[in-house]
């Protein structure tokens, strides 16, 4: 097969729809995150600011992977906090570099902490005292084909031990348009007391209860990933790109496609007895209850509301330029006005200092002139 035709087996994993047929590949090779990383769209941003401090947009989102393909994210915990040593990694994605030691889900920040910590946390409320940011989306980028024919950005807001899910909780930002989200945090506190009660009876585990296989923080998400990628590998033989996996588990090319769409349907309708009874998993897998995926005892969630107005960034941008070569016109007006006027008045004390002194002293025998 040409090297044209396994990059369009590539991006078939990602731009699948259910009209497709399945492609040639059973699994695909580490280089097909080569290739999603060089034909993801370029992540441009005008500026950044938090509470009206400009920051480098570059330094502070970084790229990880996830079910709609290459996102960014902020604000998260660094890979080798949230993933055990076994999973494989790509390159720099989800690494952050910064680190936790200050901060828990179920403790929060410890005291005398300071006001400069990680993950950042939101000193006062308010939209001057929030994060903004100006996206750019060039044409050449615009696709009508892969997914669906809506253009614009999908932003995810989760807690810093969890992954996003951009296909699933998200909200729309559209081309042309400024939109504002407020953020409303939702944190729910269990007192240690009810650790006495049986996990069934309380219906939620607490952080050091849950042990995951590629993931050292539980949350119901986490667990939520974890539990697909497993069912997936017993009934596919291999995982999907964004899932966690080990060294030893193979990514599952296009011919896998609907074997992964029935996993993942079957995971969301709690039908894997089903899927069992219609021979179509080899192995004994685990019933959907048995992945036990219960919500934190203290656990952070937010509610998101947004408002939107058309953006005619085209006329901001003539604005500015227009200012800035009118100031440009106006400096050049005053400097030239400025220097002509100081040239005029060298170039006389010059003359008057030395050539008109010379020559009264030859004409008249002093420097002064003739008397009157």
């Amino acid at each position: 097969m040409t090297s044209k035709n396994i990059r369009y087996e590539y991006m078939s994993l990602i731009c699948s729809s259910s009209s497709e047929t399945n492609g040639s590949y059973s699994t695909f090779p580490d280089k097909f995150f080569d290739f999603l990383d060089e034909v993801r769209p370029k992540f441009d941003m005008l500026s950044c600011t938090y509470r009206d401090k400009p920051l480098t947009c570059d330094k502070i989102f970084k790229p990880v992977l996830t079910e709609e393909g290459v996102c960014y994210t902020l604000n998260m915990l660094d890979r080798s906090e949230i993933f055990r040593n076994n999973v494989v990694h790509f390159r720099n994605y989800h690494k952050f570099n910064r680190f936790s030691t200050n901060w828990s889900i179920e403790n929060g920040y410890t005291d005398g902490v300071g006001l400069s910590t990680y993950p950042r946390r939101a000193l006062l409320a308010g939209a001057k005292n929030g994060f903004s940011f100006h996206l750019v989306a060039f044409s050449k980028d615009l696709d009508y084909l892969c997914k669906n024919s809506y253009q614009g950005y999908k932003v995810s807001v989760h807690p810093p031990t969890s992954l996003p899910i951009p296909s699933q909780d998200y909200f729309r930002v559209p081309l042309d348009q400024s939109v504002v989200a407020k953020i409303q945090p939702v944190m729910i506190n269990t007192s240690d007391s009810v650790r006495a009660y049986s996990k069934q009876r309380r219906r939620c585990y607490f952080q050091s209860e849950r042990h995951l296989q590629y993931f050292k923080i539980y949350s119901s998400v986490n667990c939520d990933i974890e539990c697909l990628a497993n069912y997936t590998l017993d009934v596919c033989e291999c995982v999907n790109f964004y899932m966690p996996r080990d060294n030893t588990t193979s990514i599952c090319g296009t011919e896998k496609l609907e074997c992964m769409r029935d996993a993942e349907r079957d995971m969301q309708l709690k039908n894997l007895k089903t899927k069992l009874e219609k021979g179509k998993a080899k192995k004994k897998i685990k019933s959907q209850t048995e992945c036990d995926c219960l919500p934190l005892c203290t656990d952070l969630s937010y509610d998101v509301e947004t408002s939107q107005t058309d953006w005619e960034w085209n006329k901001w941008f003539e604005a500015q330029a227009l200012e800035s070569l009118e100031g440009l016109a106006n400096f050049g007006g005053l400097l030239g006005l400025f220097t002509g006027f100081s040239v005029l008045s060298m170039m006389e004390i010059v003359y008057f200092a030395t050539v008109r002194m010379i020559c009264n002293t030859r004409l008249y025998g002093h420097w002064s002139g003739q008397d009157s």
